[in-house]
């Protein structure tokens, strides 16, 4: 009985080793069918050269770039079963189907049939189970059938019995007739590879190539096994039995001394050249589906696997892997240890621990599994090592962990952190920062004894650090910084609180952290130190200029230099490997690190632990590094947005995508002005890192500047104006990697009206209208200048008439004054002339009386010489010269111009005439004449004969007549 009891736990430990995983397990990324809207089975799996996924599904072609899926079923709606990639061409084989995609100028798949070329009578063929490119042909292996195409035929090759498979393996084409052994094309024939005695009896489902020409081959039923030289040898391993129960499906080479194995029922193993499994990727470690049809290792030696339901992504090579101690349960991993070749783990759970291979510069990849620490259930908080003890920091108080157990040290309250009052090894102090404080313990006799809490506080300090000048410094994430002073007996202490007003930005949310070889303080608004001098606290000279006003919640220092830190959900480190420091960000990991509850534990390059909420993160960071490489950007699809999408350009072909207007102008499409908007989506084909590429781009002619980096991979542009354009895209990564910028080039067709055409006519319109309008305007002009040379006219005759009148006005004026002043001055020369008649009649009663006084006096001589007086008095014509000039002036010169045209007139004559143009009667001008009227009347009638004066014109009219006339 013991005997069975001991045989079974062998053999059960032996199963526990074979079925032993890694520690560490990479990321596996799972893909549905509604994701991808395709069928639930997967049987082939290619990628190209820009990094793009190829799958040929039950439902036909799957493309995935990244970000966007594609499906592109075969004509006959058949089950596509193979894919191989040529250049442009993507070759797919189907039931009674074969041919290829290829993109057209616009980069749209389109499918070209090759099944008229293959010879008559042999149209008829079962599924196309694998494509191989070999040389200058093309192979398809159905199970009737290999048809190789070349140069635009095909040549077809007849099973001897079924061909099983067939597969290129360096350059090699290998193909296995089920009864007849393994085959390799050479020289245009199928000629045998093996010995007749020692033709397989077993289905190969792969080849893989060995050192010294060998192959690995493996079997659906068989196992493993070796050629070389014409033998097959079995190739045992560790889990033979599991291959054989399970059946191996798929088989591919992974590098020179791995191996992916897809099972039908146990998922993916990852075998060496020695048989050993390194990692087990099945359903418990987050695979869907553990039936695997299709295995493919991409560019970056990460592993594709195509499910009987799904695909899946195993993020195998990448250098980020997850620890969980509890698989398959969901823990938070607090805190990380190696000690003693082991690996130990806080978690929200208690404490785990597994053993490692130190051999493995990579612990991750160490097999093991995880067993928890008895005593240790609760939250661990802190696993420290001092004085080369573990000593665990516990929800429960402290403990020591002694050989997967913990033994409690103090239990008085819970454990924070350890921090050891001297350098130098072994300490003997111990400061505990607690929930309430803190306690001491004193290392004697290579044990820890617990002193009992130091007496000064009763706070939380979960960060505490000493300076170098053995002051130390705490946190509180609601109160401040405490600096703390230990009294030399180390029973009590006295402290300083600092809050905002000693300069920090804040009394929140402050933690504080040794980087080298100085205390710093974490913020809200980046780094800062203590200022001993001015007794407040200021920026980080140095971490200041690194970090700036960010939040930084974490930080730690490891053996190179470089820091690692927290900054709200993402993590980073600044790297001191060059010059001067270079931030890196790790955007895998945004969102998964335990928030409030920060941990880096940099063991080396290779290996830092990250705490997280779901166990722990396991970082390569020497590898993260080395597999930087320059990201790459492509324009997957460009479509015409509105009531019906219409794609016009799929991301196939490089050409649109990269043209230059210069020397592609005459291929770049032309669009409607109506089709004026447009989706573009953009992706980065680097699969093995999801999350760490942004992208920025620009429409050029629209947009002024390039798009703030983010994640987003599409971008809709709507109401775009006629004119030439470029979508340019360019991918970043957390690296400060550009890649190459993209484009993709179009014309919006300008409306009619906005033709160069149109512009000529609208030149040519604006010519006839300006030339018209030049005429119409002249015309008007002269019409106006016409009309206004009329008005001028008009104007001109209203103002001669207006002059006219006013001078006629003004000559009347003048000759009614004129007049006025000649009847005044005729008024006058009658008033005189009357004057001198009065005279002469005064001068004629003088006389008369003089005469009869000379009578009566009996001729008195002095009365005769008073009548001689009077008589020379009335012949004295002086007076009539003084009045002929002034009666010329008043009356226009009448007395000149008679004597100039009537010369006859005699001086009597003329003072008649002058008489009666003062209106004077002929009474006044009989006394002035000294005259009878009956004279004057004689007088008047002579001068009408010497005038000769027409009958019906009287005597004053005509000499009116002879006034207005001019000398």
């Amino acid at each position: 009985m013991k005997l069975l009891f001991l045989l079974f736990t062998i053999l059960l430990f032996q199963l526990n080793g074979a079925a032993q995983n890694t520690i560490g397990l990479p990321q596996i990324t799972n893909f549905n069918n509604s994701n991808y809207n395709g069928g639930t089975q997967t049987w082939d799996i290619k990628q190209d050269e820009a990094g793009r996924m190829y799958f040929a599904n039950n439902e036909g072609l799957l493309i995935y770039d990244g970000s966007y899926w594609k499906l592109f079923p075969q004509p006959n709606k058949t089950i596509l079963r193979s894919i191989n990639l040529v250049k442009e061409r993507i070759y797919a084989g189907g039931q009674d189907e074969i041919g290829f995609f290829a993109p057209d100028v616009y980069g749209i798949l389109k499918y070209s049939s090759l099944t008229p070329l293959i010879p008559r009578g042999q149209e008829k063929f079962t599924d196309v189970w694998k494509i191989e490119q070999h040389k200058d042909a093309v192979f398809f292996q159905t199970t009737n059938w290999i048809f190789e195409y070349k140069g635009n035929a095909i040549f077809s090759y007849p099973a001897l019995s079924s061909w099983q498979i067939m597969k290129k393996v360096g350059g090699r084409l290998l193909a296995q007739d089920k009864k007849n052994g393994i085959f390799e094309f050479i020289a245009g024939r199928w000629q045998p590879i093996l010995k007749p005695e020692v033709i397989p009896a077993f289905e190969i489902t792969g080849f893989a190539a060995l050192d010294g020409d060998s192959l690995l081959i493996s079997s659906l039923n068989e196992g493993l096994f070796t050629w070389h030289n014409g033998i097959l040898t079995k190739r045992k391993t560790k889990i033979d039995e599991q291959l054989i129960k399970n059946r191996i499906y798929c088989f591919e080479q992974i590098n020179s001394s791995e191996f992916a194995v897809g099972t039908t029922s146990q998922g993916c193993f990852i075998l060496n050249t020695a048989g050993t499994v390194v990692q087990k990727i099945c359903r418990s470690v987050g695979l869907q589906n553990n039936n695997i049809l299709s295995v493919f290792i991409d560019k970056r030696q990460n592993v594709w696997l195509g499910l009987d339901n799904g695909i899946s992504f195993v993020g195998y090579n990448s250098p980020i892997k997850y620890i969980k101690p509890l698989a398959p349960g969901d823990i938070s991993g607090y805190t990380t240890r190696i000690f003693n070749e082991h690996l130990y783990i806080g978690t929200s759970d208690g404490a785990y621990t597994s053993a490692l291979s130190m051999g493995n510069k990579d612990l991750s990849f160490s097999k093991g599994s995880f067993q928890k620490i008895d005593n240790s259930s609760g939250q661990v908080w802190r696993l420290e090592e001092i004085n080369q003890h573990l000593l665990m920091g516990h929800h429960n108080g402290s403990f020591e962990i002694k050989q997967n157990k913990a033994e409690k040290i103090s239990g008085d309250t819970g454990a924070w952190l350890f921090q050891s009052l001297s350098a130098i090894s072994p300490a003997k102090n111990i400061l505990v920062g607690t929930y309430s404080g803190l306690t001491l313990l004193n290392y004697i006799n290579n044990r820890f004894v617990n002193k009992g809490e130091i007496q000064g506080m009763h706070e939380s300090l979960r960060f505490l650090t000493i300076d170098n000048n053995n002051i130390f410094w705490a946190s509180h994430p609601y109160r401040g910084i405490y600096k703390i002073l230990l009294a030399p007996d180390h029973k009590s202490f006295s402290y300083t609180l600092y809050t905002e007003k000693d300069g920090l930005p804040s009394s929140l949310r402050n933690n504080v952290f040794r980087i080298k070889n100085n205390v710093v303080f974490a913020t809200e608004k980046g780094v800062y130190e203590f200022d001993a001098k001015q007794g407040r606290f200021q920026k980080s000279a140095l971490l200041h200029k690194i970090f700036g006003e960010n939040v930084i919640q974490y930080l730690n220092e490891d053996e190179d230099g470089n820091i690692w830190f927290c900054s709200e959900k993402k993590m980073g480190v600044v790297s001191f490997s060059n010059n001067s420091p270079q931030v890196i960000y790790f955007p895998e990991l945004e969102g998964k690190i335990l928030s409030g509850f920060e941990n880096v534990y940099p063991y080396n390059s290779e290996n830092i632990f990250i705490a997280s909420t779901n166990g722990i993160i396991h970082l390569n960071y020497k590898k993260y590094v080395a597999d930087n490489i320059k990201p790459v950007a492509l324009i997957t699809q460009a479509k015409l947005s509105g009531k019906k999408d219409s794609v016009i350009y799929d991301g196939f072909s490089s050409a649109p995508a990269t043209s230059s207007p210069q020397n592609k102008k005459s291929g770049l499409l032309h669009f409607d002005n109506a089709d004026n908007s447009f989706h573009f989506e953009f992706s980065s084909p680097v699969n093995s890192f999801l999350k760490n590429i942004v992208y920025c781009y620009r429409l050029k002619g629209y947009d002024a500047e390039w798009s703030i980096p983010s994640e987003k991979t599409e971008k809709d542009y709507t109401n775009l104006p006629g004119g030439e354009y470029a979508f340019e895209v360019k991918a970043l990564d957390n690296f400060g990697n550009v890649s190459p910028v993209v484009s993709y080039h179009f014309i919006i067709n300008r409306p009619w009206y906005k033709t160069s055409w149109a512009y000529s006519a609208y030149i040519l319109l604006l010519i006839a209208f300006a030339y018209t309008g030049y005429k119409w305007q002249k015309l008007q002009l002269d019409r106006q200048l016409k009309k206004f040379q009329e008005e001028q006219k008009k104007l001109r005759y209203i103002h001669q008439l207006e002059v006219e009148k006013n001078e006629k006005e003004i000559i009347q004026l003048q000759n009614e004054k004129l007049i006025n002043e000649m009847v005044y001055k005729n008024k006058e020369l009658a008033d005189v002339s009357l004057h001198l008649v009065e005279r002469t009649d005064a001068l004629i009663k003088v006389k008369d009386e003089l005469q009869r006084l000379h009578t009566k006096t009996g001729g008195n001589l002095n009365v005769k010489h008073v009548i001689q007086l009077v008589n020379e008095i009335e012949k004295n014509d002086a007076n009539w010269d003084q009045f002929v000039e002034h009666f010329d002036e008043i009356n226009n010169d009448l007395i000149k111009k008679l004597k100039k045209y009537f010369p006859q007139l005699t001086s009597t004559d003329l003072k008649v005439c002058a008489y009666l143009q003062l209106k004077l009667s002929s009474k006044e001008i009989a006394q002035l004449m000294n005259i009878s009227v009956r004279g004057v009347e004689i007088s008047r009638y002579r001068l009408r004969k010497k005038l000769q004066i027409p009958s019906k014109q009287t005597l004053n009219n005509f000499l009116n007549e002879i006034l207005e006339k001019n000398e």
